[in-house]
């Protein structure tokens, strides 16, 4: 056990009591390591710190106390001493009092103390979910492997996972419903492809969105149907869109999807040889939860519609009237920029749509993929390195499930659509517009492998993305979330008592309710709303017993000294929390050795004269409130505190000093 020891030389008794506080505050020396969960843990670092040697004199480690002490008291924290770290800086222990939703501010508080050169969380290290599908690592457009192009999945993946109440819509050619890695993960759709030969299935529209196939045979070619249509197989190009966004994660099985929970709905707009624009806008409609005539409503409005197709024209009127109502109905709408190698595809080319241009693994821009003013931001698509995704074995109809590799940003859509459907996972009230921006905004930067930068007329060549005609960036899906993860609820606690307040000016006091417990001005980001509040006393006088929801509490006077504290819980309506604390001291009528000259508020580590003490005529007066403003415990209401106060107390009373009486609270 270290031991701090004042030099005899300058055993003042101050400097015993500076000593015997850090010892205090370092009770963790007697505490096991499993008093608290991995991450209970910070590290500070003072700004008159030194480094110390693996072999540290008595006298620094004193030193070095004294000042820790300090800055611990008069910020009031809860936190014990661990060890002495390397480049001067010393590891701590959260009091048992701190909840976790607590620490940030703590340390946004010790950081801002002109003495603290930093101070972190000594966060845990973990390797990044990597999920156990045995094609992932295959995968680069999932992955943040440097000098790539990989949109970090998986580093998104250790923010959010997703949520089975997010809905992205694939519009594409259907999906092949047994597809072993879509179980589970599969709404049932809608057919919209209106043309009965194109939709190869022996009717029109209807409830059925599985895909059939859209081969093209030599017979097909040569019918006026199919005129000009080329000769293929089967290319399963929904289910491998569908895979890219879904397929299930963490299975053990074939490939990972972008997003580990999130549900689609399959939508049939593509058969064979194409399909038809009045399909396509009619079906965007439907998605988003739209009237469309002759069409059942939709059960499962979705959150993002994903377009990987198009056409080479500009955008229509009658287009940007779709995407405008999808939109106003909170449909984000992410579409394909096109793969002819010039300027964006219809729908892609509307406003407030996301087009998606292509970028191969090394960061260089696909040569085939669309550029210019109407791509908003480029994804993984492949072309030199393909995707690996969900197939078939079917040459025409349906076989069994494969594993196969396409490119096209056809493919890169869906991962910025998985990308909003992470996003709303987090937070459900993000708009359309909210979504977007965040999204281009949070891009990452081009990479330059090439020895050329794209140019708007380049044509079907590998080049270096540059924002000019390649977008806002790259796709960094771990940016996009972080952003909408945003800032949790701020918790505002405030008290008073017979109208004594902290700025020490009086007010009219309250009937039988002379504490008053404040958390109104409490707030939260930008599209979110308080959920819920929660009061709780920490300590003291029993005034209140199990949690009230309302902002502001009135509780009835105590009767006796004691130390209240009091702590209020803010849930935001995306499910964050955040937790400040406010205390009371109460001093018994007559008792003038208690009643403090100063008090030290927790929010800003300053003094605050305090009014005079008032009697509310229960025996007990209130002396002063200090408050919260995100502190988590410590001070008086901890066991190092309570010992605290007492040193001091009887210091300063064996000392004569009178108008000395310092009372930090939390």
């Amino acid at each position: 056990m270290l031991i701090f020891v004042p030099g005899k030389q300058n055993s003042t008794l101050l400097h015993a009591l500076l000593i015997g506080i850090f010892l205090m505050l370092g009770v963790a020396f007697a505490v096991p390591a499993h008093a608290q969960s991995g991450g209970a843990q910070f590290i500070i670092k003072l700004k008159n710190s030194v480094e110390l040697s693996n072999a540290p004199s008595v006298r620094r480690l004193e030193k070095e106390g004294e000042f820790l002490a300090d800055v611990m008291s008069r910020n009031n924290v809860d936190a014990t001493w661990l060890r002495a770290g390397s480049v001067g800086t010393h590891v701590m222990r959260w009091g048992s009092s701190v909840r976790a939703g607590d620490q940030q501010s703590i340390l946004n508080r010790l950081a801002s103390d002109p003495e603290v050169e930093f101070a972190i969380q000594d966060r845990p290290i973990r390797a990044f979910a990597t999920p156990n599908d045995p094609s992932f690592l295959n995968q680069w457009a999932l992955r943040s492997t440097a000098s790539t192009a990989g949109a970090k999945f998986d580093l998104a993946w250790d923010v959010v996972r997703g949520s089975a109440d997010v809905v992205v819509a694939v519009l594409d050619t259907g999906v092949i419903f047994e597809t072993p890695d879509l179980a589970g993960r599969l709404l049932s759709g809608y057919d919209f492809v209106s043309d009965v030969p194109t939709a190869n299935d022996g009717n029109g529209r209807d409830s059925n969105a599985a895909d059939p196939g859209n081969w093209i045979s030599s017979a097909d070619a040569q019918t006026a149907a199919f005129s000009g249509c080329s000769v293929k197989n089967s290319s399963w190009h929904g289910t491998f869109v569908a895979g890219q966004i879904a397929a299930n994660t963490q299975s053990d099985s074939d490939v990972a999807g972008a997003d580990w929970n999130v549900k689609v709905l399959p939508v049939r707009v593509l058969g064979k040889c194409g399909g038809l624009l009045s399909d396509v806008l009619d079906a965007m409609l439907w998605s988003a939860g739209l009237d469309v005539p002759g069409v059942p409503s939709n059960p499962s409005p979705a959150d993002v519609i994903n377009l990987s197709l198009g056409s080479p024209t500009t955008c229509s009127s009658f287009e940007q009237t779709v995407v405008d109502r999808v939109n106003a109905a909170g449909t984000l709408v992410v579409a394909a920029a096109g793969n002819s190698a010039g300027a964006a595809d219809s729908p892609a080319n509307c406003n407030n749509v996301l087009s998606v241009g292509a970028l191969d693994r090394d960061g260089s821009r696909a040569s085939y993929s669309a550029i210019g003013s109407g791509v908003s931001l480029m994804a993984p698509g492949g072309f030199s390195n393909g995707l690996v995704g969900l197939g078939n074995s079917g040459t025409t109809t349906p076989s069994s499930a494969s594993l196969v590799s396409k490119t096209g940003t056809s493919f890169a859509s869906p991962l910025v659509a998985a990308t909003a459907g992470l996003m709303r996972a987090i937070n459900p009230s993000l708009t359309p517009a909210q979504l977007r921006s965040q999204i281009l905004s949070s891009a990452a930067s081009f990479l330059s492998p090439r020895s050329s930068a794209c140019l708007a007329n380049s044509g079907s060549v590998s080049c270096n993305c540059t924002t000019a005609v390649c977008g806002a960036g790259m796709l960094d899906a771990f940016a996009a979330v972080s952003a909408a993860k945003g800032t949790r609820p701020v918790a505002n606690a405030s008290s008073s008592a017979n109208g004594l307040g902290t700025s020490g000016f009086q007010e009219s006091a309250v009937g039988l309710n002379p504490v008053r417990l404040r958390g109104s001005a409490s707030n939260v980001a930008a599209g979110r709303t308080i959920a819920s509040y929660s009061w709780e006393q920490i300590s003291g006088e029993q005034l209140m017993t199990g949690t009230r929801s309302t902002a502001d509490v009135d509780l009835p006077a105590p009767t006796a000294s004691s130390d209240l504290v009091f702590r209020l819980t803010v849930t935001d309506s995306v499910g964050e929390s955040h937790s400040s604390f406010t205390s009371l001291r109460v001093v018994a009528s007559g008792d003038s050795s208690s009643a403090p000259s100063a008090v030290a508020g927790s929010s800003s580590g300053v003094t605050t004269p305090a009014g005079p003490a008032m009697d509310n005529g229960t025996g007990a007066v209130a002396v002063v409130s200090s408050g919260g403003g995100g502190g988590g415990g410590g001070g008086a209401t901890t066991l190092p505190g309570l010992l605290l106060m007492s040193l001091l107390v009887w210091v300063f009373r064996k000392q004569g000093s009178a108008g000395a009486k310092l009372i930090a609270q939390s």
